[in-house]
């Protein structure tokens, strides 16, 4: 290796740790990266900063021969192929988490990409003991070996199937994310493919390096869109959700429940009076809060609704309670208007007008499950008349906040003449949307 050369890969190797120190830094501290997105970045710089590393420490014990030396070398040159070798699956998984995909370790993409990456381990194991594709020999001198560009193509591949992954996916992606991917998927590929011409320079190191903060700066830039957009969203579900749950006939209804109840029974009304003004409260209250809350909160008022409810149907009206777990968060007004609706188009659209709801909550794995059931006359989700329009515009508002706020989901189970079960499934671990933990 020539000092010309020498001297281009110490400046090369010095000015990627810097980079790579700066992407770490800045993917840690990034705010406008969600919790998952921060991570992959902090182990993706994490990454090539060890790379680059091995680099560096290699240029500073090159002309050293002595045996110790080169055992040092050839465990830096092996580090620094193995490190390389991480990136490009990296990239996969990351490429395949934005797009929304479930379980992206499912992925063909992603299982191919780890396959080829294993292949590229085991010529690397293999290499140790043949050296056909690189070697470093007791004089501490690295050279090629005739199996050299094999190493490179599953790399490549890997890339390639990058590539591929974010044109499939472009439906899923927005366009800085498109570009982003792209950018970071062709970079490090042509620096592959120009190293193998320009013996001795390490123009990887460098390209990945600079690809990853060009793709942070552009996910960081999507990120913080889709937050605006979620938060102008929220703000507009609120006030929708707020108008659905307010409904006059239910409050003429509390209302001269509670008058009647001031002649026959005044102490009962005064306590019906504290449950509606709480009811009320907690409804106004709402347009406040920007995050999830905890599921006790919402638990309150939900007893709150079903004091008011049972004052007006007394045994009629049925409430019972399995809850296993109360120590996670959800949305406000989340299961509040699940119970209304079980009792308003559930109980009370049966003949005998009488009924039963289960308010259950369980811990499955790594989510929660909250669970509404009645045992009312059930009714068709997709082909509901239009006289049931307005209970499933409310379902699919807080199925919409359950998506946006929390990650999470709500299914419905209805059969004819059955009843109905209402499921809100969370992440175990949730967190506010598009905010991760912004500390």
């Amino acid at each position: 290796m020539t000092e010309q050369i020498r001297t281009v890969n110490l400046i090369l190797a010095v000015a990627g740790m810097v980079l790579s120190v700066v992407g770490f830094v800045q993917s840690a501290t990034a705010h406008n990266l969600e919790k998952k997105s921060r991570h992959f970045f902090m182990a993706l710089f994490g990454v090539c900063e060890i790379y680059v590393i091995c680099i560096l420490l290699r240029e500073f014990v090159y002309f050293r021969q002595e045996p110790v030396w080169v055992v040092f070398s050839r465990i830096l040159f092996f580090g620094q192929a193995f490190f390389a070798s991480l990136l490009p699956p990296l990239i996969t998984g990351f490429i395949l988490y934005q797009s929304r995909e479930k379980s992206f370790v499912k992925s063909p993409a992603f299982i191919i990409s780890f396959g080829l990456w294993l292949v590229y381990i085991l010529l690397l194991v293999v290499n140790v003991f043949n050296g056909m594709i690189y070697r470093v020999d007791d004089q501490n001198r690295y050279t090629r070996g005739p199996l050299f560009q094999v190493l490179v193509m599953p790399t490549v591949l890997i890339m390639g199937i990058n590539l591929i992954t974010v044109w499939l996916k472009r439906k899923k992606l927005s366009s800085k994310q498109i570009h982003a991917f792209t950018v970071y998927a062709a970079a490090p590929m042509i620096a592959m493919i120009l190293q193998m011409f320009f013996f001795g320079v390490h123009l990887i190191s460098l390209s990945s390096v600079i690809a990853a903060l060009f793709m942070l700066s552009y996910i960081i830039a999507h990120e913080s869109e889709q937050y605006h957009i979620v938060e102008a969203e929220n703000a507009k579900l609120k006030v929708d959700i707020l108008l659905a749950q307010i409904q006059p006939h239910f409050l003429f209804n509390c209302l001269t429940t509670i008058k009647n109840l001031c002649v026959t029974d005044p102490a009962l009304a005064e306590k019906a009076v504290g449950e509606f003004t709480m009811y009320l409260r907690h409804n106004m209250d709402s347009l406040t809060e920007d995050g999830p809350i905890p599921f006790k909160k919402e638990l309150e008022h939900v007893y709150g609704y079903v004091s008011l409810q049972q004052l007006r149907f007394k045994d009629e009206l049925d409430i019972r309670y399995d809850i296993e777990c109360d120590d996670f968060m959800l949305p406000v007004l989340t299961l509040q208007p699940i119970v209304e609706n079980a009792v308003t188009y559930g109980i009370r659209k049966k003949e005998s007008g009488r009924g039963t709801v289960l308010i259950s909550t369980k811990r499955e794995g790594d989510h929660i499950e909250i669970c509404v059931a009645d045992d009312g006359p059930g009714f068709l989700y997709e082909e509901s008349s239009s006289g049931e329009e307005r209970s499933h515009i409310g379902l699919r508002n807080v199925r919409d906040r359950v998506r946006q706020v929390s990650n999470g989901d709500l299914l419905i189970d209805s059969v004819k003449g059955k009843g109905t079960t209402v499921k809100i499934i969370i992440p175990a671990d949730i967190q506010p949307a598009f905010r991760g933990d912004r500390t």
